[in-house]
Order: C-alpha cells, then sequence, then structure tokens
C-alpha cells in the first residue's frame, strides 16, 4: 500500500521569482533565458532533484501565478506538472526519485486572522519523493561555519 501523500504549499508566488510567459509551446520552446533543468547536461541525481524543483516552480508560477487560481488553470497546470515529471523520466535523471511518482496540485482556501479567506496551491507528492528532495537541498546547501 502507498504512503499517503506528503503535501507541501506554496503561498507566495514571489518566492519562485518572476514568473515567465505561460507555456503554450512545449516545455523546451519557453521565451525564458533560462534553460529547462532537464535540458542540462549535469541533471542526473541529486542534482537533478534540485534542476526539478526549479522547473517545478518554474511551471507552478506560470500556469498559476498572478492571481490566477481558477479551476481551469490549476487542470492546465497539472497537465504541465505531469509532462515535466515524465520528461524527468524519460531522461532518466534520477530513476530511483521520478519513477512511478506523480505531483497532484491543489487549491486550498484557508481562513486568514482578519476573517477573509486566501486560497493556496499544495504540491502533494510521496514522502519518499519529498524526503529526496529535502536531502537534496541539505546537501546542496554551503556548510555552515
Amino acid at each position: 500500500m502507498p504512503a499517503a501523500p506528503a503535501s507541501s504549499k506554496i503561498t507566495d508566488s514571489a518566492a519562485f521569482g518572476r514568473p515567465q510567459h505561460t507555456l503554450a509551446a512545449p516545455m523546451t520552446q519557453n521565451a525564458s533565458p533560462l534553460p529547462w533543468g532537464f535540458t542540462l547536461p549535469d541533471c542526473r541525481g541529486a542534482n537533478a532533484l534540485l534542476l526539478f524543483m526549479n522547473d517545478l516552480a518554474r511551471v507552478v508560477n506560470q500556469y498559476l501565478g498572478h492571481g490566477k487560481l481558477s479551476e481551469e488553470a490549476l487542470a492546465d497546470a497539472q497537465k504541465a506538472v505531469d509532462a515535466l515529471l515524465e520528461r524527468y523520466v524519460e531522461i532518466q535523471a534520477a530513476p530511483e526519485a521520478f519513477d512511478d511518482e506523480r505531483i497532484e496540485l491543489a487549491l486550498e482556501t484557508l481562513p486568514q486572522p482578519d476573517g477573509t479567506t486566501s486560497t493556496q496551491v499544495a504540491l502533494r507528492m510521496s514522502p519518499r519523493l519529498e524526503g529526496l528532495i529535502i536531502e537534496a537541498q541539505r546537501q546542496a546547501r554551503p556548510a555552515a561555519h
């Protein structure tokens, strides 16, 4: 029986930098000057996990940034996330991490202290994938002195 998916929340789209243009063409044909992580020669192992998270943030921002939090935008974003994950599987960037995985996007509405509500994007993935990503991020940080 698979473990329950872990959930990571994205509440501040600015945390991912400036959103790029919405993907209407395949990911490799984006107008952004920055290459997609999966196109880089060092997209292997733990580095692939870091590049994937950057690409994932880029896709989420493109589809759901700047207040575009609708069910239609969510469905389009989910298709793009599925295609991104499939691309990492195809190139065998980190088979132990990406094979047989799924990342689900969801919109969550939360009450705020002032009585209003806010909507945020939740990323749901397996605890195993989440753990691998956290470990890759931990190892990538420079040692504190």
